[in-house]
């Protein structure tokens, strides 16, 4: 399908003042424009430092627009009546929804005056957000522009990488600084010019075959197991997310080789045998869970060094206590840099001391799962004692790669399994799987879009959890499922789903069920924003640990909903959820990628529901709203 392209006459609006005025880049415009580029001002500032014929340019529009590559808007900056340069909005990727823009000066622009912050401001939030519907804005800037930086930070983009050596096309080399904008909010359903194209989707006759991101899950545990292994492993299927880019970034810091290919979705990891290069290293582990126990429980292990260890501030609320105790009953010393039991800490590891240790796992099975993969390569006979209860599914996943990737012998192991107790086998690739976690919000809307949904690649011996979530809907009745060759399908033959659920009510009969989340607890808020539809009262029990992820998860689905004017309650550790007629609200996402994939369902039904802050899906899935756009 062709992609539409923005021109003149579907401009809803156009805004004029007396300092900026906004309109869309017309072949007139070039004249001026590479005026600005090509005057010695502009090359002293811009990467495009080789001038450009006015022919050339005019080609470069007419081809990019015509083929729906690129959908151009300008803001001019003037000086009384006279146009002294513009910031403009390019090079816009359907597939993520991300636009990137860019701004040339005259030699006569004055300075100051605020007008290229403003001109920024108005190109990202009036059309970039507001009329194109996009959820991010990029800018590339040379480190030693000073006054671009500043004109990009005060308009509120953020710096999130530096490249050094960089080469412009005349051939300097310069260090660039890469920014980007996120949208505060996104309104479901979406109005917009834009209609993303992932290329991850296609229509089948009764619904849609989704390809999903890889998996989180297997994704670190992968990296991890690949980064302790000996020789060359290359991962293939990989996730490329906030929590995988932190967990890369300190595998660079360990000294780890690796060859990042974003594009084809593989990491090529020479591994350190157990022998980690770096001997002291300052690590940020970001928002990611898996990076932050893992990583801590294989620095804590080796026989020696000194690892600084650091996260975000969400992070920085999640507890740590319980793998820190069993590190430093093994011989690790730990010292915090703030609260006991919580990063920031410093890990100072002397080798293991012990043959055995003790770890509670209440409030995260990731404490254990950190300690089975790196005693596999360090103390292959470490006996590991578990108290606490928690969902194992995690922990089956990691044993069961942990077996996959090295030599097994027989006898007496950690929890009574097969673990390795020598040599690595050689590895050649890992397949990473589909994210079944990823895969659920799709299953989950299959009857709020009236389509079949079948995601690729994915099925029912996955070694994934959360693949289970599908038997849950079928279970209360939501849909229905089946393994096809394709991967798993499911269908709704419940007719459409009514947005209100006053029938249910007034029949005088609700059937109330009991649903148990501890196997798939990743899925909690995907089946609380789909209940209020079910025609069931619900109760979720087994999600205790969730209060302590990414945020309270129990008091947020109950604080959203009730907002939503849903009726929900907190039983203890439990929600009750009631069929309801849900209502349009702005959904607080507290900075936790789950809240807004799961609460955005509820836009499927309820028109005008807005998800703040979108771009916390980047944890885990970037371009889950832009799958979502292009199904509905």
């Amino acid at each position: 399908m062709k992609r539409p392209h923005v021109t003149s006459n579907t401009m809803n609006e156009i805004i004029q003042g007396t300092t900026i005025y906004l309109r869309p880049i017309t072949e007139s415009d070039t004249d001026m424009v590479l005026t600005w580029r090509n005057s010695d001002r502009t090359v002293s500032n811009f990467y495009y430092r080789t001038p450009i014929s006015t022919e050339d340019h005019l080609s470069w529009i007419r081809n990019k627009v015509n083929k729906g590559e690129v959908y151009q808007y300008i803001v001019c900056m003037k000086e009384g009546d006279v146009p002294v340069g513009c910031v403009y909005l390019q090079h816009i990727e359907a597939d993520t929804l991300t636009g990137e823009t860019g701004v040339f000066f005259s030699e006569g622009a004055p300075a100051g005056k605020g007008l290229a912050t403003e001109a920024v401001k108005l190109i990202g939030e009036k059309v970039g957000f507001e009329m194109l519907g996009l959820l991010h804005l990029t800018a590339k800037v040379m480190e030693k522009n000073t006054a671009s930086r500043r004109v990009h930070e005060k308009a509120g983009y953020r710096l999130v990488k530096t490249v050094q050596g960089e080469s412009c096309t005349d051939g300097e080399i310069v260090n660039s600084l890469y920014y980007i904008k996120d949208a505060d909010k996104t309104v479901i359903p979406r109005k917009a010019l834009i209609k993303p194209h992932t290329g991850k989707i296609t229509e089948t006759e009764d619904g849609y075959l989704i390809k999903v991101p890889g998996s989180k899950s297997i994704t670190n545990r992968a990296l991890l197991i690949a980064m302790l292994a000996e020789g060359t492993t290359v991962l293939n299927g990989v996730l490329f997310s906030d929590d995988t880019e932190s967990f890369l970034n300190c595998m660079d810091s360990l000294g780890i080789e690796t060859v990042v290919d974003r594009e084809n979705c593989t990491v090529t990891v020479t591994g350190c045998g157990g022998d980690i290069p770096m001997k002291e290293a300052s690590l940020n582990v970001g928002s990611a869970g898996t990076a932050a126990r893992f990583l801590t429980a294989v620095l804590g292990l080796v026989k020696d060094g000194v690892y600084h260890m650091d996260s975000s501030d969400q992070m920085k609320k999640r507890p740590m206590a319980p793998l820190l105790n069993s590190l430093i009953n093994l011989g690790c010393e730990v010292e915090y840099e703030g609260e006991e039991g919580f990063f920031p800490f410093t890990l100072k590891p002397h080798g293991i001391k012990k043959d055995e240790t003790t770890v509670d796992i209440d409030k995260s099975s990731q404490f254990l799962s950190a300690l089975i993969i790196a005693s596999a390569f360090i103390k292959p006979d470490l006996q590991i004692n578990v108290t606490g209860k928690h969902g194992m599914t995690y922990v089956d996943m990691t044993k069961k790669m942990v077996s996959e990737s090295v030599e097994l012998t027989r006898g007496r192991t950690p929890l009574s399994d097969e673990f390795p107790d020598k040599g690595v086998r050689p590895h050649v690739s890992y397949d990473i799987e589909p994210d079944a976690s990823a895969a659920a919000y799709f299953f989950a809307m299959s009857p709020l879009i009236g389509k079949s949904v079948t995601i690729a690649g994915l099925h029912e011996d996955s070694m994934q959890g959360d693949t289970g979530f599908v038997k849950v809907l079928q279970n209360i009745g939501w849909l229905t499922y089946e393994d096809t060759p394709a991967g798993i399908r499911v269908s709704c033959d419940i007719g459409d789903v009514p947005h209100c659920q006053t029938d249910s009510l007034t029949k005088g009969y609700v059937p109330n069920v009991t649903i148990d989340m501890s196997t798939c607890s990743d899925q909690t808020i995907t089946l609380a924003a789909i209940a209020p539809f079910t025609g069931k009262n619900i109760r979720i029990t087994g999600i205790s640990h969730i209060r302590v992820q990414e945020s309270d998860r129990i008091s947020a689905i109950v604080t959203e909903l009730t907002k939503l004017g849903v009726k929900c309650s907190e039983d203890g550790d439990d929600i009750l959820i009631d069929v309801s007629c849900p209502h349009p609200a702005e959904i607080e996402t507290y900075n936790d990628h789950r809240m807004a994939m799961g609460f955005s369902l509820l836009g499927l039904k309820v028109p005008g529901i807005t998800i703040l802050n979108p771009s916390c899906c980047g944890k885990t899935f970037p371009d889950y709203f832009a799958y979502l756009y292009e199904i509905m």
